[in-house]
């Protein structure tokens, strides 16, 4: 089991400073910290050119994602720490699919840019074999600890190279893709 002190020291340290830059000045309300992880299961067999993977629209659905729309609560600021990607073929449906494969990432896919943006600052730009890893608990280390802000609406998208399509899954089963973000969220 991986030691996540200096990440949560680095956590602390950002949230604390978000924290003074809104100081109140009746009552200063004490914040909680969770270590959490986001996830978003996608379907991605069809995709081409910019897919916004999380928006208004986004509902919690258990076994599928845990992101409720596109801006966290109010009091809810989410420092993320690492990220990781999974892809599998194995599977029907998203709540089905086996993310315990080892399916490599098929070159439409490898070519692919993450980009996660919250009021055009970019907060994480990767290429897609840069957050996948063959072992499960492998997550990359994101060591700006990019602060995800709470009331304010953010971006999570995917990108492909121009005429790039993912292939259309075989007959009975998918093209799916788990993206994960261990986080530390301080609740108000």
């Amino acid at each position: 089991m991986e030691n996540r002190n200096p990440q949560l020291q680095r956590a602390i340290k950002v949230l604390g400073a978000r924290q003074r830059q809104h100081t109140q000045a009746v009552r200063p309300q004490p914040t909680k910290l969770v270590d959490k992880t986001f996830y978003l299961n996608l379907r991605v067999d069809g995709m081409s050119g910019i897919n916004q993977l999380v928006d208004a629209n986004t509902k919690k659905i258990v076994g599928i994602t845990n992101f409720d729309g596109n801006i966290l609560n109010s009091g809810r600021d989410v420092v993320i720490d690492a990220i990781r990607l999974q892809f599998t073929t194995t599977g029907e449906k998203l709540e089905s699919a086996n993310w315990q494969s080892r399916d490599t990432l098929p070159a439409e896919l490898q070519n692919a840019d993450l980009r996660l943006i919250q009021t055009n600052d970019m907060l994480i730009d990767l290429p897609l074999t840069d957050t996948q890893s063959f072992k499960n608990e492998d997550y990359r280390p994101i060591a700006t600890t990019p602060l995800l802000r709470a009331k304010e609406e953010f971006k999570l998208e995917l990108e492909f190279p121009k005429g790039v399509t993912v292939p259309a899954a075989k007959i009975g089963g998918g093209m799916f893709l788990r993206l994960e973000f261990r986080v530390t969220e301080a609740k108000k």
